[in-house]
């Protein structure tokens, strides 16, 4: 009889960098939500789990992440934008903001310490 390989269960880090190029594909901010949900580092994850874990109301997550873009259709808040990311694994949203704000890393840290 065959062994099968299972690889052990470890810890997960915080959310994850995208690169520059994944976050270009998103023109909107709805956009940049779907595609950080679509990179989901849990593939098998339900958004019931997603409202659950980031404290999200279950109904309006199906709203997040419509792909119709009515206007009826709510946006994931402001202020669920970090809980999503710990869920997802990745920093997509954000990096999308910060991109049409054109800010680099580096600016946030500089203005960041200038402001000390």
């Amino acid at each position: 009889m065959e062994q099968l390989a299972l690889p052990l269960l470890g810890r997960l880090d915080a959310p994850a960098a995208v690169p520059a190029s994944m976050v270009s594909w998103a023109s909107t901010y709805r956009e940049a939500v779907r595609l950080a949900w679509r990179l989901r580092r849990v593939h098998y994850a339900t958004q019931r789990q997603l409202a659950a874990e980031a404290g999200l109301y279950a109904p309006h997550v199906s709203d997040y992440l419509s792909t119709d873009d009515k206007p009826s259709r709510r946006s994931l808040p402001a202020e669920h934008i970090p809980a999503f990311e710990a869920f997802v694994g990745n920093t997509l949203i954000s990096q999308w903001i910060a991109g049409k704000a054109k800010l680099t890393v580096l600016e946030e840290m500089q203005a960041t310490k200038a402001a000390a």
